[in-house]
This record gives structure tokens, C-alpha cells and sequence, in this order.
């Protein structure tokens, strides 16, 4: 079996957080963890849907950091895309080298 690990960002407009969040923590096998940070999205095609964003020029985004299996990343995806049918969520995926805890 592959266990390959991989580094699978999601970043997506604030607004739908609770949405995101809902749809991650229903994903049967659950998922092991993942970490979420708040910031600004910019550049050219950000969809800006309050005025306080068009004003400022940036998006407010949560992102999603989670290190999976290489085989889940496609089903988590596709829960994703089904639970926030929205056009502005990016995501990538980067190789893991190494992935331990510290004790």
C-alpha cells in the first residue's frame, strides 16, 4: 500500500470558513489533523465581495494546511468542491520529505 504523504493547501474567501470547516471535519475516514491560519489574499482576479475588501484591495482567506496520504487528496477535493461550489478556492499539493512529532 502507498503511503506516500503529501502537503495539501487550501486557501479559500473567510466567508465561507464555517462552511470549509463543516465540510473537512464530516470526511469519512476522518482526517488525522490540519491547521488553519486567517490572512489576505491579493492579486489580479480576487473576487472582493464586501466593501471593506474593495476598499483595502484584498481578500479576507482561511487557509488549510494538512499533510495526507498522497491517495486522499483527490476524494478530500472533491468533498470540497461539493460542499463550497465557489471558484475562488485554490489549493496545491507539495511532497513531504520527512513528517514526525517532536517529544
Amino acid at each position: 500500500m502507498d503511503t506516500t504523504l503529501r502537503k495539501l493547501t487550501l486557501v479559500a474567501p473567510a466567508l465561507i470558513q464555517v462552511t470549509l470547516m463543516d465540510c473537512l471535519d464530516a470526511i469519512e475516514p476522518a482526517l488525522a489533523g490540519y491547521t488553519v491560519l486567517t490572512g489576505e489574499g491579493r492579486g489580479d482576479g480576487a473576487d472582493l465581495p464586501t466593501a471593506a475588501e474593495r476598499v483595502r484591495g484584498a481578500m479576507r482567506v482561511v487557509t488549510v494546511l494538512m499533510v495526507v496520504p498522497e491517495r486522499e487528496i483527490a476524494p478530500i477535493l472533491e468533498a470540497v468542491r461539493q460542499a463550497c461550489p465557489r471558484p475562488n478556492i485554490a489549493y496545491w499539493v507539495e511532497p513531504i520529505l520527512e513528517f514526525g512529532r517532536l517529544k
